[in-house]
């Protein structure tokens, strides 16, 4: 009996224990659980979720905010779940927080799902585990998801990009955030600065740069389907480090000078696959044209059949239904923006056949001196610009610019660029060497709104030339045609030919003022550090005999200021101080060398002071004119038998003209001026 007694107590007691056991491992009880919904959250906000749960038959967890241990968990792939502390997401972040009730019977805990401003749209599905302590085992949560939405443009009041109201997160896209433009009430208008990430233009969204602003995309561009994105003429689209592809098209608008229908522009392409003739549908067709390298001239291109190709400079005539007078030209260009490194081939025939046409292959202005100086091995660093008037005498129509600054050939709507190469823009260099390609890339680029293809003002971005003592010297004659030269002092440079400082002239106008290195003729020369004993000899040429005026254009450095700038006519042995007035001389066409130097104080010369003012004699239209560098005090006319002819006194003008209506033959012309000089020039009538 007490053997039976004994056992029974025995099996009592592993009851007993059981019981305990069961229920001391039994789970805690969620209250309240997630809800297995998803919940929307705008990217740069947060959301929170949470669990209740009481004390159910795991051991007391009373007062005590540790007796119940949390952890939180991320669906990673169907089925599998990883502690979101272990498991890294770009732009999510979290935080916990847990209350316990007053009667110590509940526990609340939130985790908190926080998103920045960058955070990409996704969806994530979290659950939670609950034990409690004494060895309780662990209670799993339902599950609830966040489904993360980018901020999209709305258009809700306005189409000002920068009113946060106008996006579905309400704030603006910054640096390192992406714009997603959706279909709005209104379309979007950038009217300022703006730089963000990614942006992507979604079906039957708008998107447009006003002119005068600049987009920074520091990433890929996406404009999708019907989505569409347009840059005003002078607003600039920009890429930084991103040198990635961009997909779906844009239209970059880009206005031309104020030309007359007959006028040409040398374009290039900001965008791929654009079609010559849907560029400019109104053109002739006969006047579209590449530049032949291997002939130096311009040749034909059928427009229908063929497209901009990277980088390559193509001659188009303005309009056919163009206004004949001074007019811009609104041009827009469609096609996938191009960005990164772009490499452009040359053509390379030998010396005299290196000139290649090319171009700004972006919706950007570029940098000059930095495209100079990334292809320094490459080309000369003598850019070529187109500018003529058609049907002009003024040929080729080329302007030059270095480093050391820019010459006009005289046409109209030329401005100096000050460093600047146009969006859509095209220009001339030449190859050196055995070189048959050049590089842009997204360095070179800059955001410069100035207008037109040659930059009319002068800022903080001038950021080519070199500083220096600079002259710039015009030739012109009087029918109009002009070309300039340009002599400066750099402290980096020699006299002899300096990368990207000397510009070689093409040799082509009509009337040329130039300096001589190594027997090429430069429109531009870099000499060293100035000194005022320095002597520059001149080439002038010209293909038609009359008068001709040289004058200062441009002055700095010393020379802005009181340094002293000559010209020697060695033929009319005279030294004209060009910063009182400037030289009018007459000449016969041909090409003459030795005929001018530009020097700084009048010693230079020996006989500077014996030299006589410059008289010019010459018939014009039935007129006799005469012309002095000073005032003529009288003027009078006799045939070889010294019988006089006419005269006119009290001139007091530096010209005067006679009208010899039966005079023929050799006369004498006696010139006295007001300082009391007197001239004799025979001449035949």
């Amino acid at each position: 009996m007490n053997s039976f007694f004994n056992k029974k107590g025995l099996l009592y007691s592993i009851f007993l224990s059981l019981i305990f056991v069961l229920f001391s491992h039994a789970q805690v009880a969620f209250t309240t659980n997630l809800n297995g919904l998803t919940l929307e959250v705008c990217a740069g906000s947060y959301k929170k979720i949470g669990v209740t749960v009481s004390k159910g038959t795991c051991n007391d967890f009373a007062g005590n905010v540790n007796s119940v241990v949390f952890t939180w968990q991320i669906e990673t792939s169907p089925g599998v779940w990883q502690d979101i502390n272990l498991y890294s997401i770009s732009g999510i972040t979290y935080a916990t927080s847990q209350t316990i009730n007053g009667s110590g019977t509940a526990i609340v805990n939130n985790l908190s799902v926080k998103t920045t401003k960058a955070t990409a749209e996704m969806v994530l599905k979290y659950r939670v585990l609950a034990q409690g302590t004494g060895g309780c085992s662990v209670a799993t949560s339902a599950s609830e998801s966040v489904s993360v939405k980018s901020n999209k443009w709305t258009g809700a009041v306005s189409s000002a990009w920068t009113d946060p109201a106008n996006w579905s997160c309400n704030f603006v896209p910054t640096t390192g955030v992406n714009a997603i433009i959706a279909p709005g009430t209104n379309p979007a208008l950038i009217s300022s600065t703006v730089e963000i990430k990614d942006l992507i233009v979604e079906t039957g969204g708008v998107l447009t740069v006003a002119s005068g602003n600049n987009l920074t995309v520091n990433g890929s561009i996406a404009v999708q389907g019907t989505g569409s994105f347009t840059l005003q003429n002078n607003a600039n689209l920009l890429q930084g480090s991103y040198i990635g592809a961009n997909a779906g098209n844009i239209n970059v608008a880009r206005n031309s000078s104020a030309l007359m229908r007959l006028d040409y522009t040398l374009w290039s392409s900001p965008v791929t696959s654009q079609n010559l003739l849907a560029f400019s549908p109104q053109t002739v067709t006969n006047r579209f044209y590449t530049y032949n390298s291997a002939t130096n001239a311009y040749s034909a291109i059928a427009p229908a059949s063929n497209s901009f190709q990277l980088g390559k400079g193509y001659l188009i005539r303005m309009p056919d239904n163009h206004p004949t007078t001074p007019t811009i030209w609104n041009g827009v260009f469609t096609g996938v923006p191009n960005n990164g490194n772009i490499t452009v081939p040359l053509y390379n025939g030998g010396t005299g056949f290196r000139f290649n046409a090319i171009g700004n292959p972006y919706p950007s202005p570029v940098k000059l001196n930095s495209f100079v100086s990334t292809n320094t091995a490459k080309i000369t660093g003598t850019l070529y610009f187109w500018r003529k008037t058609n049907g002009t005498a003024v040929d080729p129509g080329y302007c030059t610019w270095t480093t050391a600054g820019f010459v006009s050939n005289g046409a109209a709507q030329v401005f100096n660029p000050n460093g600047i190469l146009r969006t859509g823009q095209g220009f001339l260099v030449e190859a050196i060497n055995t070189q048959t390609s050049v590089t842009f890339n997204n360095t070179m680029r800059v955001a410069n709104n100035d207008d037109q293809f040659f930059r009319n003002s002068e800022n903080e971005e001038t950021l080519s030339e070199l500083s220096g003592d600079k002259v710039k010297l015009s030739i012109s004659n009087s029918a109009g045609l002009k070309n300039q030269l340009l002599v400066g002092y750099f402290e980096n440079a020699t006299n002899g030919v300096d990368y990207a400082i000397d510009g070689k002239s093409l040799d082509n106008y009509p009337i040329d003022l130039t300096t001589t290195i190594d027997n090429l003729e430069y429109a531009i020369e870099g000499r060293s550090s100035f000194s005022d004993s320095d002597e520059v000899k001149l080439r002038f040429k010209s293909e038609t005999a009359g008068e001709f005026v040289i004058s200062i254009d441009e002055l700095s450095g010393v020379f802005a200021s009181n340094q002293s700038v000559y010209l020697k006519d060695k033929i009319a042995g005279k030294l004209h101080n060009l910063k009182r007035s400037e030289y009018r001389f007459v000449s016969e066409s041909g090409v003459f060398k030795d005929r001018f130097e530009l020097t700084y104080k009048k010693s230079n010369s020996p006989a500077a002071e014996q030299f006589s003012n410059v008289v010019q004699v010459y018939k014009n239209v039935g007129m006799l004119t005469v012309k002095s560098e000073v005032n003529i005090s009288a003027v009078k006319v006799y045939d070889v038998r010294g019988r006089l002819l006419s005269e006119m006194h009290d001139v007091a003008a530096p010209e005067a003209s006679l009208r010899l209506d039966e005079c023929k033959g050799v006369i004498v012309v006696q010139i006295t001026t007001d300082d009391g000089q007197v001239s004799n020039k025979k001449i035949v009538y």
